[in-house]
């Protein structure tokens, strides 16, 4: 669904009204890809909620205050059984398109599963999804087996990487000193050369702008 003028994509409105409410979910779907580095457009939230009772009382009043209504099929019921039956309950709201689904096909243990991997992340003005680890979209889309999801794998995957080796970020290629030189052996020192590095430990702090992470 394209949001129109009169119905705005908001995705923080939307995560906002549900924290608000203290509904349990996880975020997944492309709003978790893009929240994990993926880069891609998207155009809805897609959560994973508890079914817990007294969760889905929450997640009731989160959605009145959003002003869902159902667009991919009749009204429905907010209890597990009718949310396990129809998997994919897509809803209309004041700031765009809100998909819960029960039980995401490559997890299909749901919430429990999907918590179980997720991390609490900070986006800002008090924002604090949970959103579903980078092997958990994987698994996601990989099983969906469509020819968009299969193509996100590999970011995905190097994604993944970046996360369990944070310095290959920024980790340098050695270059030997016979690189620079041709013609010395591997392993001479030049006297009087240092590299950047050590020019600058040894000049200590300046007052130039820092390196960011």
């Amino acid at each position: 669904m394209t949001p129109t003028p009169a119905q705005p994509f908001d995705p923080r409105a939307t995560l906002a009204a549900l924290q608000a409410a203290g509904v349990a979910s996880v975020l997944i779907g492309g709003l978790a890809r893009v929240a994990r580095g993926a880069d891609e457009i998207t155009r809805g939230v897609d959560i994973c909620p508890s079914l817990q009772p007294s969760n889905l009382l929450r997640l009731r009043v989160a959605l009145a205050q959003l002003e869902a209504t159902r667009i991919d099929g009749p009204d429905f019921v907010l209890d597990p059984e009718h949310l396990h039956a129809a998997n994919v309950v897509t809803l209309s709201t004041a700031f765009g398109e809100l998909k819960l689904i029960a039980a995401p096909v490559g997890v299909p243990r749901g919430y429990d599963a999907l918590k179980a991997g997720a991390s609490t992340e900070h986006l800002g003005g008090g924002l604090r999804p949970e959103i579903a680890s980078t092997g958990d979209l994987i698994a996601m889309s990989a099983a969906l087996r469509r020819e968009q999801d299969l193509k996100r794998i590999p970011a995905l995957r190097r994604i993944l990487e970046l996360e369990a080796d944070p310095a290959a970020i920024v980790k340098p290629t050695p270059v030997g000193v016979e690189q620079l030189h041709p013609g010395l052996p591997p392993g001479t020192a030049l006297d009087g050369e240092l590299s950047h590095l050590e020019r600058s430990r040894r000049a200590g702090p300046g007052k130039g702008p820092g390196v960011g992470r």
